[in-house]
């Protein structure tokens, strides 16, 4: 009986040291799709601050040429607040590059996970999960 309650206690640490490692983790590099898609997100300013923030998604293909064409949407919210969600669909600003302005307020600090839905360049739609932090 005493062995499952260690698997169990290990497991749960486990899974705790994964979350924590992503807390308050600055915008992860690009890493391939399974669709061979590179999905990047950066801000302005870098690191981005309490006020407007400018969310820039970069999207290659599997040859590090430029994707245009698609649809992107960007989809935040507050990792400690169900209720903080901000939507927002990304204009193309051309080298298959998509630019969207949020405001965070100053009551927004923390961190913030930023979904990037990419759509019509693949036959499915493509999400990426990105974290933020807003000090």
């Amino acid at each position: 009986m005493m062995k499952w309650w260690y698997i169990l206690f290990l497991g749960l640490l486990l899974l705790m040291t994964m979350t924590m490692t992503g807390c308050g983790a600055a915008p992860q590099p690009a890493t391939a799709d399974p669709s061979g898609l590179m999905i990047e997100l950066s801000t302005t300013p870098d690191p981005p601050v309490a006020g407007a923030v400018t969310l820039t998604v970069t999207i290659k293909d599997a040859a590090q040429q430029a994707v245009d064409g698609a649809d992107v949407t960007l989809l935040a919210s507050h990792a400690s607040m169900a209720t903080m969600l901000i939507q927002q669909k990304a204009a193309s600003t051309g080298n298959g590059q998509h630019r969207a302005t949020f405001d965070f307020s100053r009551d927004s600090q923390g961190d913030w996970r930023v979904t990037v839905e990419v759509r019509n360049v693949q036959p499915r739609t493509i999400r990426k999960n990105f974290v933020i932090s807003i000090p």
